[in-house]
């Protein structure tokens, strides 16, 4: 019985122990409702990030641009309760579109301040209004443009500050947060010379390792930097002393983690591009009773079918919708004057050389200063009537917000993609002649406006050879010598030249429809000059042999009304996974495809299945 009574107490004791023991881990949680027992504070931070946005400020359902007004309503939704926000941009922000180049840049910097930006870094095109504007710009958006490696030839630092610092105060502890941005030097030679004078953009490794450490010195717990560059993770993993690196340049998705040179972790991340995509990101950081910070990363990408879940900002809308209105009266301002109708008609641009592909590619000549230039026909929306020219005049012929490049090509790649333009040329004028739509080819559109050369050609002529004689101020263009060419950016990656796609970049300038600007704002007689010039001589082989004159041939203009011109071609929309990085192609902005096939597997299945329609649209 002894026995017994003995054991009893033994699992008496157990228990209460153990009860003892769960008593304890039920209250720990009420004991540490923002940190743990020991005393740390949990500090719930909630940033909201956009890169590559180039003035693509308007709700767009066909190209899933979310919109400004719209972003301000996430912003406000992800960051409703939190200890502490930041709203930041990676550059690319006030250039590329219509509604802002209209008025310099100031349209966007308007809309960012009704957003409530904090801060921002500075991308190549940002710069296309000069520099001085991008200062004035950010003055307008109240926003702190952080770029300190650019620095003034003095040495000194070409914007205000270099640094922005948060504090956060919770449960008597204090967070200090340090942004800073660095920008790519390479960024210098993707705007306009004149853009950049008398500015160095310095080594990016070199003042984030500074800087950083400078910020950490100063006592933020945490510190984040504002990138624009061509590799992000590349920059991040040569800087200790950063816990998150916000990126843009490159148009993809990224969410990732990348070890530093003492062993720490820093987390990358870029927000897709166009405003398609809105990175929120919670940084969740914990102070214990000494002070030390740790910081967990979780990032959520919103794309535009998410963001229809959350509401618009009304007051934003009430700013773009002041600014539209405002633009209306700009749209009106007349820029020029064109003794002649310039011809922009689709099928026209298609068949054959126009004096407004003569005045394009000579726009693109006077602003870059490039040997040659080319425009896809595709990318000339409309024709302009003879008498003045008004600045709605050329959006309406330059939609798209498409800018110039240059790159260099040797005079043989230059005549492949002739001969390839003339393959194209000659496929539409069969479908023209045919008078059905379906005729026409599929990369119609890739036809090109030639400016800067004059190219004789014989389209009798077996197909690699119908190019007969290119010249550059009347001298044959060498094969082996490389040659600097103008296009736009979406021409500058089409497959149909792989000449093209596959050199590198030496240039970037403005918007296409800014540069077309330029060319008739310097006067009626240049542009009657440029219309009159014939750089694409048809003519034959035989005509070209020695002692005999060359005898143009023009193709007839087809008498029959244009056709009514397509709607851009809607972005491709990419699925997206949090922590995967993903390339994202710039949208295709002139003309693709558009076929249906597979339709013939329904008539022959008699069973369930599954048909894939792939279409495209031939603009």
């Amino acid at each position: 019985m002894k026995q017994l009574k003995k054991q009893w107490n033994k699992v008496t004791a157990l228990l209460l122990t153990f009860g003892m023991v769960f008593g304890l881990f039920v209250t720990v949680p009420v004991q540490a409702e923002d940190g743990n027992a020991t005393g740390s504070t949990i500090f719930d931070v909630k940033i909201v990030h956009t890169n590559d946005i180039h003035a693509r400020v308007e709700e767009d359902d066909y190209n899933q641009v979310i919109g400004m007004d719209r972003l301000s309503g996430i912003a406000q939704a992800f960051t409703e309760g939190a200890d502490g926000s930041l709203m930041l941009d990676s550059g690319d922000t006030f250039h590329g579109q219509s509604i802002a180049t209209l008025v310099k840049g100031e349209s966007v910097a308007k809309l960012m301040k009704a957003c409530g930006y904090d801060a921002m870094t500075t991308g190549n095109h940002d710069w296309s209004y000069g520099k001085d504007r991008l200062k004035e710009l950010g003055g307008i958006a109240n926003v702190k443009i952080l770029s300190g490696n650019i620095k003034n030839t003095d040495g000194t630092s070409f914007f205000d500050t270099d640094a922005l610092v948060k504090e956060i105060t919770k449960n008597g502890k204090t967070l200090k947060i340090g942004v800073f941005g660095v920008s790519d030097p390479e960024m210098k030679n993707k705007t306009t010379p004149s853009n950049v004078e008398g500015l160095d953009f310095q080594d990016a490794v070199a003042y984030a390792r500074k800087e950083a450490a400078a910020l950490k010195a100063e006592g933020c717990d945490v510190v984040i930097a504002l990138s624009h560059t061509l590799d992000p993770k590349k920059v991040a993993a040569q800087v200790d002393g950063v816990d998150l690196w916000l990126c843009g340049h490159e148009h993809i998705e990224l969410s990732e983690s990348v070890t530093t040179p003492d062993g720490s972790t820093t987390y990358v991340s870029e927000s897709g591009y166009y405003l398609n995509t809105v990175g929120l990101i919670d940084l969740n950081c914990t102070m214990d009773e000494n002070g030390s910070v740790h910081v967990d990363y979780k990032k959520t990408s919103v794309d535009y079918e998410a963001a229809q879940n959350y509401p618009k900002d009304a007051s934003v809308t009430a700013v773009l919708d002041t600014i539209k209105a405002e633009n209306e009266t700009v749209l009106n301002r007349v820029i020029g004057t064109s003794p002649v109708e310039l011809d922009g008609v689709w099928e026209h641009i298609r068949i054959g050389q126009t004096n407004l592909g003569n005045v394009i590619t000579d726009a693109y000549l006077l602003a870059t200063g490039a040997d040659i230039a080319f425009e896809n026909a595709g990318g000339i929306r409309a024709s302009i009537a003879a008498g003045t020219v008004t600045y709605g005049d050329v959006i309406n012929v330059s939609p798209y917000g498409n800018y110039v490049v240059t790159k260099k090509l040797t005079g043989a790649q230059i005549k492949e993609m002739l001969e390839t333009s003339l393959t194209i040329q000659k496929n539409c004028i069969v479908a023209n002649d045919s008078g059905e739509w379906d005729a026409w080819p599929n990369d119609s559109g890739s036809y090109l406006q030639v400016g800067g050369i004059t190219v004789r050609f014989d389209p009798a002529q077996p197909a690699g050879a119908r190019v007969l004689s290119v010249q550059k101020d009347g001298q044959d263009l060498d094969d082996t010598k490389e040659y600097t060419v103008a296009v736009n950016n979406y021409l500058a990656g089409s497959d149909s030249y792989p000449q093209l796609a596959g050199a590198m970049e030496t240039g970037e300038y403005s918007c296409c429809e800014e540069l077309l600007i330029r060319f008739f704002e310097q006067g009626s007689d240049t542009v009657t000059a440029s219309a009159a010039k014939q750089n694409m001589i048809q003519t034959t082989k035989e005509a070209e042999e020695p002692g005999q004159p060359p005898v143009p041939v023009t193709p007839p203009v087809p008498e029959q009304p244009a056709k009514e011109q397509p709607e851009a071609v809607k972005t491709e929309k990419k699925e997206k996974a949090s922590g995967t990085k993903t390339s994202v192609k710039s949208p295709k902005t002139a003309d693709s495809d558009e076929i249906f096939f597979w339709m013939i597997l329904l008539l022959l299945s008699s069973g369930a299945g599954s048909i894939c329609l792939v279409q495209k649209n031939k603009g």
